[in-house]
């Protein structure tokens, strides 16, 4: 189903027979940005759709060495936006009204999941969508962890090239040109200069004890070569220090664990992803269950 003119800008709903007051459990995809599709979910989350609204969404990528696409991190989460009021018309249209929205994501999607209920909705005074929770599976919380992501192999094989990449990326998601010179780029000296472009797209810069702020589970396991644990571990303490209900759940295993013991693990797989004898994955059941009563 369509949500917008881009190719990208579509959804899969499942519609439950319960009609009054169901909440929504929307999933984001993940794929480093640039990649990734809408089939590419949990199959456990399903499991919820008995008596839920369920719903995976795609939304428009970047294109990493090409000029003619301007997409960014902004347009992303406009895209998500676009998508609930979407699904809140379908579901009215099928005589189904919605009374929360939990957003689920993995990866990039774990971003756009935690900075559109963090910030977005919120600035947009849009008083349709109630965001109760949000779960991050593996996200990008926090930009300004420098030294986290500087160790992150799986963006170059030294610290010059990772550097690299992950100024190219940070340019990219923020539309603004982002230099970042050594492992601890917040003490470089032209930091200043993209600092607030940096912190923009970091879910950790909005967190706030107020009304309405959803609830939030982190999943991260610690072996992630991809994006640092310690962006869940930030997020989570500085969650500590308000009456947000939060909890941070880490997996264990040896090897890169992004994919957090999920089968599938290429990001233009059509394939759900299957977690078995994954422990996380019925913590994860158990935290829901409570939101969805």
């Amino acid at each position: 189903m369509s949500y917008g003119p881009d190719r990208n800008q579509t959804f899969n709903i499942l519609i439950p027979k319960e009609r009054n007051n169901v909440h929504a459990i929307v999933y984001i995809h993940g794929g480093f940005y640039y990649s990734g599709n809408k089939l590419w979910y949990p199959q456990f989350l399903t499991d919820f759709s008995k008596n839920n609204i369920f719903a995976t969404i795609d939304y428009r990528l970047v294109a990493f060495g090409d000029i003619n696409n301007n997409t960014n991190m902004h347009d992303m989460i406009s895209d998500v936006n676009d998508a609930l009021i979407k699904i809140i018309d379908v579901a009215n249209e099928n005589g189904v009204s919605i009374k929360d929205f939990i957003l689920v994501g993995h990866s990039a999607g774990a971003q756009l999941g935690l900075l559109y209920g963090y910030k977005y909705f919120k600035e947009n005074n849009n008083e349709k969508i109630n965001i109760s929770a949000c779960i991050s599976l593996a996200g990008p919380n926090d930009y300004t962890d420098d030294i986290g992501w500087s160790s992150m192999t799986y963006h170059g094989d030294s610290l010059q090239k990772r550097l690299l990449r992950l100024s190219q990326i940070g340019t990219k998601l923020t539309g603004h040109n982002i230099e970042l010179m050594q492992s601890n780029w917040t003490e470089q000296n032209n930091y200043d200069e993209f600092k607030a472009y940096v912190e923009d797209i970091s879910p950790i810069m909005y967190v706030n004890n107020t009304d309405k702020f959803p609830a939030t589970l982190l999943v991260h396991g610690k072996n992630d070569s991809i994006v640092p644990y310690s962006n869940s571990s930030r997020l989570n303490s500085a969650l500590d220090n308000t009456s947000i209900p939060h909890k941070l759940i880490t997996p264990t295993g040896t090897g890169d664990n992004h994919m957090l013991g999920g089968e599938s693990n290429m990001p233009d797989s059509v394939e759900p992803i299957t977690y078995r004898n994954q422990p996380w994955v019925n913590e994860v059941r158990e935290w829901m269950k409570e939101y969805l009563k």
